[in-house]
């Protein structure tokens, strides 16, 4: 019997980050990454999004695996929400490992009982009784790798986030083209490939280097204070050499900088730094600062609200003042929806009139195939069927478009634009089917995560957070007994966001007149189930506080009932 294929994305089509893909062959399940993406400000106290993952929790005894490509917060952020509930063997480098397990640390969730075998970027396994193949790709996480799943068909290739450079002699960061020729010497049944730079032209390399235009800083002879994401761990690298280089000394500007350094960065990412290399806290004021490079690192736009406390003399460190003989090198390159943060940060930054070097997109690459690289990939692997993913439609559209062009048998019959949750189905000796999500029924609503916990249905939950931020929140409780038919304590009114205190008094008469009137008539008509009351008590304040003053604030009536 031949194998029937589904494959699906739980996320990462037409949107940054949150990539999960499913491959199912037969009756077994490999998830190839399972990650976050982080919220705009639109997402009010939501530290992070990731996808909907029902579908392998009712599925979870046919997880054979799951295949974490490289140690990013958008490839492996989310595993630690789903394992405990679907546990699977976790198939990654020891790099990707450290950042796993880094991460519990440093935001001090409980232990997960991850279970991982540990493999090298070229390694070759079999799981679930099919050849599983992985070739190291070049990327700004350390030992990143493409993955082939193998069929009856032929092999299901994923290449995750990849650029073609041949130009290091860093072993962590090599294009391993070897292990990838021999391996597109086997058919190529499915091709994925990545989609975030597919706009643009050329090769990636070598526009994602840094080095050639922040060195001469660590010769000038000043203090350095240098920006950069935690998880671009090839730029931090770079920045690691330089240090060492020009015989520097590295201040972890703080508590965060040094937790990511060490349990992260330096465990197995290519990052060589020693502890002599690494100023301890209490010997700043020691050390000539001709001689420092005081770091921060950071994720999302928490790093450019840290650039204007630091720049503006808020930050927890009193001894860290930036002066007009630093310099300033910002490398840490915003995402669009930061760019207003980061200007402003930035902003702040040249008002102490230090030397400011702000590196931005059009001047440093991101590490993700552009033009060149995809056609590369595509012409040696040369696929029967291709799927772009990892990006916005936009450029998952660019993938498309310019696969067709090459002539190596890409047509518009296989080569396909999904949507999260539509499933492709291969069978042999059929043509492919799509299944849209309303026949599928894979619930992919994004789950968002406020602090350790998780809340679904992230529709509703915004909606909540931005009613509470724009109109601000009503709450009233009181304690009623059944036995007195009466209400023995209360009501307590709170109403924060809204009002200035002086109007508030005769607003919390009226309020909790409301809800003393609807509960005293509910006790009156012998009703013990106070969920219609509560939904009036909403509605009558509602109306009433928009009379009042244009506001509609959340309004949250609460009755406690006493067994006395």
């Amino acid at each position: 019997m031949s194998d029937k294929i589904k494959v699906f994305a739980l996320g990462g089509l037409d949107e940054s980050g949150r990539d999960c893909y499913i491959v199912e062959i037969n009756e077994d399940i490999f998830v190839l990454d399972a990650g976050i993406s982080l919220p705009d400000k639109t997402f009010l106290g939501v530290d992070c999004i990731i996808p909907n993952f029902d579908y392998l929790i009712k599925n979870k005894n046919r997880i054979r695996a799951y295949i974490m490509t490289h140690g990013h917060d958008e490839s492996v952020g989310a595993l630690k929400f789903v394992y405990r509930k679907a546990p699977a063997k976790i198939y990654c480098t020891a790099s990707t490992r450290a950042v796993m397990l880094g991460q519990l640390f440093i935001h001090h969730y409980e232990n997960v009982p991850f279970d991982f075998e540990v493999v090298n970027p070229s390694d070759k396994r079999v799981i679930a009784g099919r050849n599983v193949t992985f070739f190291q790709t070049c990327h700004n996480a350390a030992n990143s790798f493409g993955v082939a799943i193998s069929t009856d068909q032929g092999n299901i290739v994923f290449t995750s986030d990849y650029i073609i450079n041949f130009a290091t002699d860093e072993l962590n960061y090599r294009f391993d083209l070897a292990a990838a020729s021999e391996l597109a010497k086997e058919q190529t049944f499915l091709l994925m490939a990545e989609s975030k730079s597919a706009g643009i032209t050329g090769y990636c390399s070598p526009k994602h280097r840094i080095s050639d235009r922040i060195e001469k800083y660590f010769k000038s002879g000043k203090r350095i204070y240098i920006v950069c994401y935690w998880q671009n761990m090839y730029r931090l690298r770079e920045i690691a050499r330089l240090i060492r280089k020009y015989n520097k000394k590295l201040f972890c500007y703080d508590k965060y900088t040094e937790e990511v350094l060490r349990s992260i960065v330096m465990e197995g990412n290519g990052v060589q730094l020693t502890n002599d290399d690494i100023l301890k806290r209490e010997d700043l004021l020691r050390v000539r600062k001709s001689d420092l490079v005081i770091l921060m690192v950071g994720h999302s736009d928490d790093i450019f609200d840290e650039i204007s406390s630091l720049s503006m003399g808020r930050n927890a460190d009193s001894r860290l003042v930036v002066e007009p003989t630093d310099v300033f090198i910002n490398v840490a390159v915003p995402r669009p929806s930061y760019e207003t943060a980061a200007t402003r940060s930035m902003d702040n930054v040249y008002r102490t009139g230090c030397e400011v070097v702000w590196l931005k997109g059009k001047d440093v690459s991101a590490m993700h195939a552009c033009e060149d690289d995809l056609r590369f990939m595509l012409n040696m692997f040369r696929p029967k069927y291709y799927w772009p993913v990892r990006g916005n439609y936009t450029n998952i559209m660019e993938n498309a478009k310019l696969s067709l062009a090459l002539g190596i048998g890409l047509n518009h019959m296989n080569v396909f634009v999904l949507d999260n949750g539509m499933q492709l189905i291969f069978e042999k000796d059929k043509r492919p089917v799509i299944l849209p999500n309303e026949v599928t029924g894979v619930d992919i609503t994004p789950m968002l995560v406020d602090g350790k916990g998780v809340a679904k249905k992230s529709d509703e939950a915004v909606e909540i957070r931005n009613k509470l931020a724009v109109d601000g929140a009503v709450i009233i409780a009181s304690t009623v007994s059944l036995k007195e038919n009466k209400i023995v304590a209360g009501p307590d009114c709170q109403m924060r966001g809204f009002v200035f205190s002086r109007e508030a008094e005769p607003l919390l008469k009226s309020v909790s007149q409301i809800y003393v009137e609807e509960v005293t008539a509910a006790l009156r008509n012998g009703n013990s189930d106070f969920e219609d009351t509560k939904m009036l008590i909403k509605e009558r304040v509602r109306k009433f506080i928009r009379r009042e003053n244009g506001r509609e604030p959340f309004v949250d009536p609460i009755i406690i009932i006493s067994e006395e």
